[in-house]
């Protein structure tokens, strides 16, 4: 690191009195390595003591504890309020019940005085079924001057069921019925050539078999409450139930091959605005009808439900009438399907595409609100929920397009049963008339 040049004195051998200064010139040469910065260098703590660390841990330790005390507190309110949510609960319950019982005393005293007792509420299945027998009445299926039989020929020969029996059949015994419908339909598909006229008895008996299989299950659905629900997953094939859902291909599939047409699709979309816009306003009438029912005349255990026998032959014709009402309401929302049903399978769609729907949705039950969905989703349609809110469409306007359905059903006759029997013109011609 030493410069030859700038050693002198003693640092280059020779020799320098004691006296004289040094020569710091050789300085300048010199060249340093830079270290570490100072600030740079790690500055070091002095390590915790055992006292320190015993306090540290027990601040930790207890909050710890108080984290777990708190999760304590909150569960344990928790449980109080489901537990005091329960409690009122079952008073209320309780106090329901027991005013139950004494109405039921008092009936029961009256029945024993010679009063009346509770007055007997129509059935609203036995009216449901009424209604749907009137509407295939008009068909020639039913004919009640026989005592309600329904005409079959699935079997090459005219058999007169009991309309009653039919209600009562097992899904096994309606299961083997559809078969048998869904194969004769199926082989008359496979006769009819493309340029078979109306006249065709091929087409005639197609349609025949249609609406036969048609008026059975309309009448099995409505013989007991649970018979609707029990189509709905009624496997054809087999009778059994439970049955999973076909998925959407299966039913865009079923649209392609019916080969709807345009006039045909707003029929459709047309008949599923109308029954919906029906239901919606039939649901809002059950709420008012619910409504009326005073919540103040619910007895509870704070307030005794003791009523003399006056009073209670009052509530008991009140009774009668919220039940009357109601099941009214619930016979014209079953009305209203079934002329939807017989719209869209006798007026609507053609007897070949009614049979297509059939064969095509085998072993699954022909469901048509499935078909008018699928349609709905693909034209881009309003919501069922949305259809049944109130609208700015009057309530005058609801009935009148509701009231052209009805009229287009029952105009329905022999001569329009194999083809396309336009909707919206039967609507506009009504409207026509009611101006």
């Amino acid at each position: 690191m030493f410069a030859p040049d700038c050693l002198n004195g003693r640092f280059a051998g020779t020799d320098s009195s004691p006296g004289d200064s040094t020569n710091w010139d050789f300085l300048q040469g010199l060249e340093f390595d830079a270290g570490p910065d100072i600030l740079s260098l790690p500055v070091s703590r002095p390590h915790p003591t055992s006292n320190e660390r015993l306090k540290e841990k027990n601040r930790k330790a207890q909050q710890r504890a108080r984290q777990k005390k708190k999760e304590r507190a909150q569960t344990v309110e928790t449980q109080l309020a489901e537990t005091a949510q329960q409690l009122h609960d079952l008073k209320l319950r309780q106090g329901q019940l027991e005013a139950r019982n004494q109405l039921l005393e008092l009936a029961a005293a009256n029945r024993r005085s010679g009063l009346p007792a509770f007055p007997a509420q129509p059935e609203l299945q036995t009216e449901a079924r009424d209604v749907s027998l009137t509407i295939l009445e008009r068909t020639g299926l039913v004919l009640k001057e026989q005592g309600s039989v329904l005409v079959l020929t699935v079997h090459d020969q005219q058999e007169e069921v009991k309309v009653e029996d039919i209600h009562g059949m097992s899904p096994t015994h309606i299961a083997k019925l559809y078969t048998a419908y869904v194969r004769k339909q199926a082989q008359c598909l496979l006769d009819i050539e493309a340029d078979s006229g109306n006249d065709s008895p091929v087409l005639t008996q197609l349609c025949r078999w249609t609406m036969e299989v048609t008026a059975i299950l309309i009448c099995f659905g409505f013989g007991h409450a649970r018979n609707l629900e029990v189509l709905h997953s009624l496997n054809m094939a087999d009778g059994t139930l439970s049955q999973e859902a076909p998925p959407d291909h299966a039913n865009d599939s079923l649209l392609a091959t019916l080969q709807l047409t345009d006039a045909q699709q707003q029929d459709m979309m047309h008949l599923r605005r109308c029954l919906y816009s029906k239901v919606g306003q039939l649901s809002r009438e059950r709420d008012t009808i619910m409504s009326t029912m005073p919540a103040g005349s619910q007895p509870t255990h704070s307030q005794p439900f003791q009523l003399d026998f006056k009073h209670t032959a009052d509530k008991l014709a009140e009774t009668k009438e919220w039940a009357d009402a109601l099941c009214t309401n619930r016979a014209n929302e079953s009305r209203a399907f079934v002329y939807a049903k017989l719209c869209l399978s006798r007026g609507i769609l053609t007897s070949i595409q009614s049979a297509l729907t059939m064969v095509h949705q085998y072993p699954r039950g022909a469901d048509s609100k499935v078909m008018l969905e699928v349609l709905a989703r693909q034209l881009e349609e309003p919501s069922v929920q949305r259809l049944s809110e109130p609208c700015e469409v009057d309530y005058l306007q609801h009935a009148a397009d509701w009231q052209g359905v009805v009229q287009y059903v029952d105009s329905l006759d022999a001569k329009s049963l194999h083809g396309h029997t336009p909707l919206l013109n039967a609507s506009a011609q009504l409207d026509k008339a009611g101006a």
